[in-house]
C-alpha cells in the first residue's frame, strides 16, 4: 500500500513540477564547490605553515603493515607535482615490465622546473627495482621569477616498438607546458621531448613558444599507442588579461615516432569543442584503443543545442578518430538527465533517497539535473568503444558540484559501444565525499580509466574519504573496481559494498593524497596488477613524496557482479558483448518491503544455493534448493523482517555465482 501511494505521489508532483528545479530540503548539511581556480605563477620558496595533521579513526599512520606494500619514489618542490587537469604521470607497459613515473623535480634552488623520472623494473616490486630522481629536462633559460622554460605539471608515457623486449630501444615521451609568456599570462607554451630508459644522457627536448593564437594552456590529455603515435590535447585559454577564457577550441597535436632520431615529431591543430556563452569547458581527455586506429577525445562542457535539464552544467562532449588521429567526427553530447537521458544514472538514488532529500514538490527521476565534475579519464576497449570514468551528481546549477551528502555523486563508466550512436553507464560506486584542500591547493575526487593490454579487461580507481561525519576529502583512500568487458562482470568487495579499498590499513590509509593510475595494467595470466602512485605530505608548500602501490591485484575469481539488463546496475541498452551473456537470476520487485519475487533461469540441471548478506558480509538467510531442473524456477522471499538497508542476494548455480543488490525499505 505504501509503495502505491509513494508512487502517486511521484506521478502527481511530476506531472504539477515538470518546470520547476528541484531543490534540496532545508536543514541538510551540503555544499557547493566550484571549480578550480585558474593557475597563476607560483612561488617554490617553502612556507611555514602548519602541517596537515592525520585522522585516523583509532590508529596512527605505520602503526599497521597494511595489505598492500608502499614504495618511496621521487621528490617534488611542493604539493602540485600531480596537480591539475594532468593525469598521465604513472605508465607501465607489459611487456617489458616496467613502470615510470613522472613529476617535478626538488627539493632544491631552481628544480621546480625540471623534471624527473622514477624508473622501475621487474614491475617495480621492491624498493630495490627502482631508480629515483632520474632527471629527463633541465630548465635553463633564466627568468624572474621563474625559468621561461621551467616545465610544470608533466604527462608522459613509454614508447616501446611492437614486439621489443630489449629496455633499451624504449623510451619514455614527455609532454608539459612552460613559462614562455611570463609577461602576461604565465603559462605560454610546451615543452616535450623523449628520454632513453637505459641510456638517461640520451635525451631530447624541445620548446614551442605562443606567439599567437591558439593560446596554450595546461594539456589535460596526453597518450601513447603501439603504433608509434603520440596525442595530446589541451584546452585552448586566451590568458592574456589574467583570466583564463576558453576560446571553444581544443589544441590537439599528433606525433609521430621518427626512429633516426629517437623522438616523437608533432603536428598542431585546433578541434572545436564550443561552449555556451562563455562558459568554460572544463577538462579534456584523450585515448587511443589496443590497436592505436580508434582514438577518442572527451572534454567536460556545455555545447549549443545541447538540451541538460539545468543551464551551466558540465556534461561529457566527444570526437572520434578512426585512422589514428588524421581526422575526427563532429562533436558528440552525451545526454545524463531528463526523458532521454541514461537509465542508470537517473535510477542510481532511490525513491527513498529522493523522498527525503528533495523538498516537496518531490521530483520525478526525470527532473532531476545531472552535472559531471570538473575533471575525469578515459581509456578504450578492444572494440574501439570509450569508456569514462566520471563522478556525477545532483546539479543545483551556475558550473558547480554539489557534494557533503553521501550517495548524492556516485562514480560511473560512461560508454559507448556504436560509435557514439548511443551512450549508456555501469555505475561503479558511491562517493561519500568530492574536495580535499591543504593550503591553497584542491583535489576532487581523482577518477581514473585503465584498461589491460589487450582492452577486454577495464579498471577504474579513485580518491574518497570514508569517516563518518567528514564532508571533505581530506584524508583520502584510494578505490578500485575492475570491469570485465566480455562476460559483463564486475569485481565486487563485501567489506566495501562493491569497489575495493586498496589503501585500507596501508602506511598511506587515509592519506593517499593526489592518486595516480597507470592507463595499462600488468596481467600475468589470471591476475590483473594495478600500478597505483599517490603523494605524501606533511605540509602541502613544502616537499611531496612519490609512494608507490606494487601489489595491489584483482584476481578473474574477482570479477563476480554479473551485470544484466534489467539489474539495479545493468550494462545500457544496446551493449555489444562479444560474447552475448544474459544474466539468469532476476529479482522484483527492487526496492522491496515485504516479499521478493526470485526468478532462476536454468539451461541445464544445476545444484542451487541461495544466500543473503548485509553491507557488513554477515549473512542473513541461506536457503540450500539442492539439485534443479532446467527451466524457470520461482522463489519468493519474505524480507519483512530485514532492517531498512542494502543487502546483497547471491546464487550459486554449481560453480557459478551471481549477485545482485538488494534495496529494502
Amino acid at each position: 500500500m505504501k509503495n502505491t501511494l509513494f508512487a502517486a505521489l511521484l506521478l502527481i508532483t511530476g506531472l504539477t513540477s515538470f518546470a520547476q528545479r528541484p531543490k534540496i530540503k532545508s536543514g541538510i548539511f551540503y555544499r557547493s564547490y566550484q571549480k578550480e581556480q585558474p593557475v597563476t605563477i607560483e612561488q617554490v620558496e617553502k612556507v611555514s605553515v602548519s602541517p596537515c595533521t592525520s585522522r585516523h579513526p583509532g590508529l596512527k599512520n605505520g602503526d599497521n603493515p597494511g595489505i598492500v606494500t608502499v614504495l618511496d619514489l621521487g621528490t617534488s618542490a611542493n604539493v602540485l607535482g600531480y596537480s591539475h587537469g594532468t593525469r598521465t604521470m604513472l605508465w607501465a607497459d607489459d611487456d617489458l615490465n616496467v613502470v615510470a613515473n613522472i613529476h617535478r623535480m626538488g627539493p632544491g634552488a631552481g628544480l621546480s622546473g625540471y623534471l624527473g623520472m622514477d624508473l622501475g623494473l621487474d614491475m617495480g616490486k621492491t624498493q630495490a627495482d627502482w631508480s629515483t630522481q632520474i632527471q629527463v629536462y633541465a630548465s635553463n633559460l633564466l627568468a624572474i621569477p621563474v625559468n621561461f622554460d621551467a616545465a610544470w605539471y608533466p604527462s608522459a608515457g613509454i614508447y616501446n616498438p611492437p614486439g621489443n623486449t630489449t629496455l633499451s630501444n624504449a623510451f619514455l615521451a614527455y609532454f608539459a607546458p612552460n613559462y614562455a609568456n611570463l609577461d602576461f599570462s604565465g603559462l605560454g607554451g610546451y615543452s616535450y621531448g623523449t628520454a632513453n630508459l637505459v641510456d638517461h644522457a640520451d635525451t631530447t627536448k624541445h620548446l614551442r613558444w605562443y606567439n599567437a593564437a591558439p593560446h596554450t594552456y595546461i594539456p589535460d590529455g596526453f597518450t601513447i599507442s603501439r603504433t608509434g603515435i603520440a596525442h595530446m590535447v589541451d584546452r585552448e585559454m586566451n590568458n592574456e588579461s589574467g583570466t583564463p577564457v576558453y576560446q571553444d577550441k581544443v589544441i590537439y597535436g599528433r606525433g609521430v615516432w621518427n626512429a633516426a632520431t629517437s623522438d616523437f615529431t608533432y603536428t598542431f591543430t585546433t578541434l572545436a569543442f564550443p561552449c555556451k556563452g562563455d562558459a568554460p569547458a572544463s577538462d579534456c581527455k584523450i585515448a587511443a584503443s589496443p590497436d592505436g586506429n580508434t582514438v577518442w577525445i572527451s572534454v567536460l562542457s556545455n555545447p549549443e543545442g545541447a538540451t541538460p535539464l539545468t543551464d551551466s552544467t558540465y556534461f561529457p562532449v566527444l570526437r572520434k578518430s578512426t585512422d589514428g588521429g588524421l581526422t575526427w567526427s563532429d562533436p558528440i553530447a552525451v545526454q545524463l538527465d531528463g526523458p532521454n537521458g541514461l537509465a542508470v544514472i537517473k535510477n542510481t538514488y532511490s525513491d527513498y533517497f529522493i523522498y527525503h532529500f528533495f523538498a516537496p514538490p518531490v521530483p520525478s527521476r526525470d527532473e532531476i539535473p545531472y552535472t559531471t565534475a570538473f575533471d575525469h579519464s578515459i581509456t578504450v576497449d578492444k572494440w574501439g568503444s570509450v569508456h569514462m570514468g566520471i563522478a556525477i551528481g545532483y546539479a543545483a546549477g551556475g558550473y558547480t558540484f554539489t557534494g557533503g551528502i553521501d550517495s548524492l555523486n556516485n562514480v560511473f563508466d560512461v560508454c559507448s559501444c556504436r560509435g557514439g550512436a548511443s551512450f549508456g553507464c555501469v555505475f561503479l560506486g558511491s562517493l561519500k565525499t568530492f574536495r580535499g584542500t591543504w593550503a591553497n591547493n584542491t583535489c576532487d575526487n581523482r577518477v581514473y580509466a585503465s584498461r589491460n593490454a589487450t582492452g577486454d579487461k577495464l579498471f577504474f580507481t579513485w580518491n574518497d574519504t570514508h569517516i563518518d561525519g567528514e564532508l571533505n576529502n581530506q584524508n583520502p583512500d584510494v578505490f578500485a573496481r575492475g570491469f570485465d568487458r566480455i562476460a559483463g562482470k564486475l569485481t565486487f568487495d563485501y567489506s566495501c559494498y562493491g569497489p575495493s579499498n586498496v589503501t585500507f590499513l596501508c602506511p598511506v590509509t587515509q592519506e593517499a593524497y593526489w592518486q595516480c593510475t597507470s592507463p595499462v595494467v600488468f596481467t600475468n595470466n589470471d591476475k590483473y596488477t594495478i600500478p597505483i602512485c599517490t603523494q605524501w605530505f606533511s605540509d602541502a608548500t613544502a616537499d611531496t613524496r612519490f609512494k608507490y602501490i606494487p601489489d595491489f591485484s584483482f584476481l578473474e575469481s574477482d570479477f563476480t557482479y554479473l551485470l544484466y539488463f534489467n539489474n539495479p546496475c545493468p550494462v545500457y541498452p544496446g551493449f555489444e558483448q562479444p560474447n552475448e551473456i544474459l544474466n539468469p537470476v532476476e529479482i522484483s520487485p527492487n526496492p522491496a518491503r515485504e516479499n521478493i519475487k526470485l526468478t532462476i533461469s536454468l539451461d541445464q540441471d544445476a545444484v542451487v544455493a541461495i544466500e543473503i548478506t548485509n553491507l557488513f558480509g554477515q549473512r542473513v538467510l541461506f536457503l540450500d534448493k539442492g539439485k534443479l531442473p532446467p527451466g524457470l524456477q520461482e522463489f519468493s522471499i519474505d524480507v519483512s523482517n530485514f532492517s531498512p538497508g542494502i543487502y546483497f542476494l547471491t546464487a550459486s548455480l554449481n560453480e557459478q555465482k551471481y549477485t545482485r543488490k538488494i534495496i529494502v525499505e
